[in-house]
């Protein structure tokens, strides 16, 4: 496993919203946080965003003890434009389709923690 240190006992709670309108909570816990990374690694020095992610979610702790530039809470990501390298986020699943359609007009690498349900439309 990796080295958690100065990562404070990451727990399982990070808070996912979208524009506040629905509460779509699911928790990424931090073993699939690191196994999303090792799988979809962002390179060294790249500006990282989490939109639906709190400053507790795993993937913001992760990142930001790894020494990545992360933004997160963000509210309006499905009207505007902002510079990145890398999204990584385990989005409402509610707002599923919508999220992954401005993923693909953004054409950013982008990994999204969805349902598998999500594969079918």
């Amino acid at each position: 496993m990796e080295d958690m240190k100065g990562i404070n006992k990451m727990n399982s709670n990070s808070i996912n919203r979208y524009k506040g309108e629905l509460e779509d909570e699911w928790y990424t816990p931090v073993d699939i946080v690191f196994k999303m990374l090792k799988e979809f690694p962002p390179n060294k020095g790249d500006k990282i965003i989490c939109p639906f992610d709190t400053e507790s979610s795993n993937f913001v702790k992760v990142l930001k003890n790894r020494g990545y530039n992360v933004i997160y809470g963000i509210t309006d990501f499905m009207e505007k434009n902002y510079e990145f390298d890398y999204l990584i986020t385990n989005p409402p699943f509610s707002k599923k389709d919508n999220i992954i359609d401005r993923c693909v007009e953004i054409g950013k690498p982008s990994v999204l923690i969805l349902p598998v349900e999500a594969l079918g439309g």
